[in-house]
Protein backbone atom coordinates (compact mmCIF):
# COMPACT_ATOMS: atom_id res chain seq x y z
CA UNK A 1 0.00 0.00 0.00
CA UNK A 2 1.30 3.43 -0.87
CA UNK A 3 0.43 6.45 1.26
CA UNK A 4 1.50 9.95 2.17
CA UNK A 5 2.60 10.68 5.71
CA UNK A 6 0.06 12.39 7.94
CA UNK A 7 1.49 14.69 10.60
CA UNK A 8 -1.23 13.44 12.97
CA UNK A 9 0.79 10.27 13.58
CA UNK A 10 4.42 10.17 14.81
CA UNK A 11 6.98 8.99 12.26
CA UNK A 12 8.04 6.03 14.40
CA UNK A 13 4.43 4.82 14.75
CA UNK A 14 3.84 5.12 10.99
CA UNK A 15 6.96 3.08 10.24
CA UNK A 16 6.11 0.39 12.82
CA UNK A 17 2.70 -0.16 11.21
CA UNK A 18 4.19 -0.80 7.76
CA UNK A 19 3.82 -4.24 6.19
CA UNK A 20 6.36 -5.69 3.73
CA UNK A 21 5.96 -3.88 0.40
CA UNK A 22 4.29 -0.78 1.86
CA UNK A 23 5.56 2.66 0.82
CA UNK A 24 5.16 5.92 2.73
CA UNK A 25 6.08 9.34 1.34
CA UNK A 26 7.47 11.88 3.83
CA UNK A 27 8.18 15.58 3.25
CA UNK A 28 11.82 16.37 2.44
CA UNK A 29 12.12 18.45 5.61
CA UNK A 30 11.83 15.24 7.67
CA UNK A 31 14.58 13.36 5.77
CA UNK A 32 17.18 13.13 8.56
CA UNK A 33 14.61 12.05 11.16
CA UNK A 34 13.10 9.46 8.81
CA UNK A 35 16.46 7.96 7.91
CA UNK A 36 17.67 7.69 11.49
CA UNK A 37 14.34 6.24 12.63
CA UNK A 38 14.32 3.58 9.90
CA UNK A 39 17.86 2.61 10.84
CA UNK A 40 16.99 2.31 14.53
CA UNK A 41 13.74 0.42 13.94
CA UNK A 42 15.44 -1.90 11.50
CA UNK A 43 17.86 -3.00 14.20
CA UNK A 44 15.33 -3.10 17.04
CA UNK A 45 12.61 -4.97 15.15
CA UNK A 46 14.81 -6.94 12.71
CA UNK A 47 13.22 -5.30 9.68
CA UNK A 48 14.63 -3.76 6.54
CA UNK A 49 13.60 -0.39 5.16
CA UNK A 50 14.78 1.31 1.99
CA UNK A 51 14.79 5.10 1.84
CA UNK A 52 15.29 7.26 -1.22
CA UNK A 53 14.93 10.92 -2.02
CA UNK A 54 12.49 11.43 -4.88
CA UNK A 55 13.75 14.63 -6.48
CA UNK A 56 10.74 14.93 -8.80
CA UNK A 57 8.23 15.15 -5.93
CA UNK A 58 10.76 16.35 -3.32
CA UNK A 59 9.68 13.62 -0.91
CA UNK A 60 11.48 10.88 0.98
CA UNK A 61 10.09 7.49 -0.04
CA UNK A 62 10.34 4.69 2.52
CA UNK A 63 9.70 1.09 1.49
CA UNK A 64 9.62 -1.83 3.91
CA UNK A 65 11.49 -4.66 2.19
CA UNK A 66 11.56 -7.30 4.98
Amino acid sequence: MEQNYSEKKPIRAALKEMEVGDIIHFPKERMSVVRSTTSTLGIEMERKYQTRMNRETMQVDVTRTE
